[in-house]
């Protein structure tokens, strides 16, 4: 078990912004006031599966900011869903936030742990 490869910390990041793309799109590309933050959110996250894969530093960067931006979205279209009366537009906005937060503080947490796998995973290929 000694020889296993270290598994990426940020999988479950990536897990949890391929399942919510049906959410962002509904939630943010369907309203045409704000398709332009559904646009830059699939953009951001287009980015973000390309860093990882590339074993970049940059992706840790990326998915912490597109996290914080959804918590702040969700949280302005609570608001704005509570002063129109859109009981079911604040409901789906906070699940997002049961999503956005926790997965914030994840990321928070294995900041270090993920830049210890780049590093280790920059040697490992510099060895063979």
């Amino acid at each position: 078990m000694d020889g296993a490869p270290e598994r990426n910390p940020l999988e479950p990041v990536l897990a949890a912004f391929v399942i919510t793309l049906p959410f962002d799109y509904d939630s943010y590309l369907i309203h045409r006031d704000l398709s332009e933050f559904g646009i830059l959110i699939f953009v951001t996250k287009a980015l973000f599966f390309v860093f990882c894969l590339l074993g970049s530093r940059f992706a840790w960067h990326v998915g912490f900011g597109l996290t914080a931006l959804i918590t702040v979205l969700a949280l302005l279209l609570i608001r704005r869903g509570f002063k129109a009366g859109e009981l079911d537009c604040s409901l789906r906005h906070f699940l997002e936030l049961t999503v956005a937060v926790p997965l914030g503080f994840y990321q928070w947490r294995i900041r270090e742990r993920y830049f210890r796998y780049i590093q280790n995973r920059r040697s490992n290929l510099s060895v063979h």
